[in-house]
């Protein structure tokens, strides 16, 4: 037997007030489809917002409610209002949400666009927190439902509509954006990235010194994500004030205050000067857990990269040298040929604390530029500080590749007093294991160098990159008696004791490889 489909239009309500109801005049059980239009059968019947309350709560009171959205013999506050009341809904048994996307979506545009552009005060509105006897409270289960709502009626609403709500909805984020933004059906983040650069440029409008550091980090990834040009370039002008206000007395100010607040709610006291002083500890946390974190996320506008290659050269007290290393960090991936000398005298600075000079260092390598080359042999050649020659050495190496090799191992310092510890030489080793093509032959070389570091050089490099047929060649040095110098060694170490460890660690990897690609079925 074959069902014939129903034709539309075949709802009416009759009665008044409380006790109207839905009559289906063919047998259907998808009662929703009444949503796409109904017949009002009885004229002077009258519906208000106290039948709207009430339905909220009754069995087949959503279906009444959603009739009323979509019958056109009401008027449009009421059909708003009837809209509302879906979202308003809190109920187990009924989704009010889908029931008033189906509703609107069996309107015509015009219809439609009307009734989500009246709904946007009201929307507004339930989505503020400013009426909770509480503002520190987690929002409520409206208020989440409501932006949920707001959220999915923005792909339908006219264009001033849509930008309206998509700031509602993102500033509601943005209110408490770590306790809220896994709140709902819909995350910060699936919202943002969903809605795309409008999201975004509304996003800029609520960056401000007084967030929490994760939401303003989170934020100027979302728009570093999703936000156009401009929209980038007026989110960096504005991080860059926010970190300058950071700095200024009035955020102090507020700290301290904020700090008062919460020693007063703890029943403790304190004097001005410890106030002051865990003030200033707080300040440098919101810039080094959240304003350079965030900047970093749009690191390559310039006046971002500018302000961060100014903090990075700011000498000061401790909290100053946390700014600076924090200033580098941000700006890892993001340096450029034009920023080399700046970071460049950074890591050659004497002055600079060990920290800053690391993370200049790092910045140096990421530009990877010929030029920064010379400058750093004579940390290569210093006998003086092993851990800054390391570092050097590395950086040198990971820049010049093969064309330097045969200056590096000139340059490293020698005499009877000099020492290399052991993961010096190591490090140099990986980082000459890393040059394309291998500089095999180069460290072959190595293994008959009258220097004893050049000689474990090339033992650590055939560790990790010989060949079997490169055994015989590191065998020869296992007589080598030659003592080897500096602080991790073991007591009496020779570099013949050091090639016998050499050859172990090789066969090893040389039998785990061969026993892989034995496990490993052809293609």
């Amino acid at each position: 037997m074959t069902r014939t489909r129903r034709p539309r239009n075949t709802y009416c309500l009759t009665g008044s007030g409380n006790t109207m109801t839905l009559i289906d005049k063919y047998s259907d059980n998808w009662l929703s489809l009444a949503l796409f239009c109904v017949v009002m059968a009885c004229a002077g019947c009258k519906v208000t917002e106290t039948d709207l309350e009430y339905w909220r709560g009754t069995a087949k009171g959503p279906v009444k409610i959603a009739a009323v959205m979509s019958a056109d013999k009401y008027d449009m506050d009421l059909r708003t209002r009837a809209a509302m009341a879906l979202v308003e809904m809190d109920r187990q048994d009924v989704d009010g949400i889908t029931e008033l996307q189906n509703g609107l979506s069996a309107l015509d545009d015009a219809e439609r666009k009307q009734i989500i552009s009246g709904m946007v005060p009201m929307l507004e509105q339930a989505m503020k927190s400013s009426a909770q006897a509480d503002s520190d409270a987690p929002a409520t289960a409206k208020q989440i439902r409501t932006k949920d709502a707001a959220f999915l009626l923005i792909s339908t609403a006219d264009a001033q509509t849509k930008e309206r709500l998509t700031k509602a909805v993102v500033n509601w984020y943005v209110e408490d954006f770590e306790g809220r933004s896994l709140s709902g059906a819909h995350s910060a983040e699936q919202v943002i990235r969903a809605l795309g650069a409008p999201a975004a440029t509304s996003v800029v409008e609520t960056l401000q010194s007084k967030l929490a550091s994760p939401a303003l980090v989170k934020i100027t990834e979302l728009i570093n994500d999703v936000g156009d040009a401009s929209t980038k370039t007026k989110a960096a002008k504005k991080l860059v004030a926010i970190e300058q206000e950071m700095e200024g007395d009035a955020f102090l100010k507020w700290l301290e205050s904020e700090v008062k607040k919460q020693l007063d709610k703890d029943k403790k006291s304190t004097d001005a000067a410890h106030l002051t002083k865990v003030a200033e500890l707080n300040r440098t946390k919101f810039i080094v857990e959240g304003a350079l974190p965030a900047m970093k996320n749009l690191a390559k506008e310039k006046e971002i990269a500018d302000r961060l290659l100014q903090i990075a050269s700011t000498p000061g007290n401790d909290s100053q040298t946390q700014m600076r290393v924090a200033a580098l960090q941000a700006l890892e991936g993001s340096t450029n040929k034009s920023q080399l000398q700046q970071v460049l005298a950074l890591a050659l600075d004497p002055k600079s604390p060990i920290s800053v000079r690391d993370y200049a260092f790092d910045r140096v390598g990421d530009i990877r530029s010929y030029e920064a080359i010379a400058p750093m042999w004579p940390l290569v050649e210093s006998a003086k500080d092993d851990r800054l020659r390391w570092r050097a050495g590395e950086l040198v190496l990971a820049i010049g590749g093969n064309s330097v090799l045969s200056q590096f191992f000139a340059k490293l310092p020698s005499g009877d007093k000099v020492e290399y510890p052991p993961e010096e030489l190591e490090g140099y080793a990986a980082r000459m294991g890393q040059i394309s093509p291998l500089p095999t032959a180069a460290l072959k070389a190595q293994l008959d160098s009258p220097d004893w570091w050049n000689r474990v050089i090339a033992l650590n490099f055939f560790i990790r990159r010989g060949t079997k047929a490169d055994l015989a060649s590191l065998q020869g040095l296992t007589n080598d008696s030659a003592k080897v110098k500096g602080k991790g060694w073991e007591k009496d170490e020779t570099v013949g004791g050091v090639a016998k460890k050499a050859i172990t660690a090789m066969q090893e990897r040389l039998a785990e490889g061969s026993s892989q690609a034995t496990a490993t079925p052809a293609k």
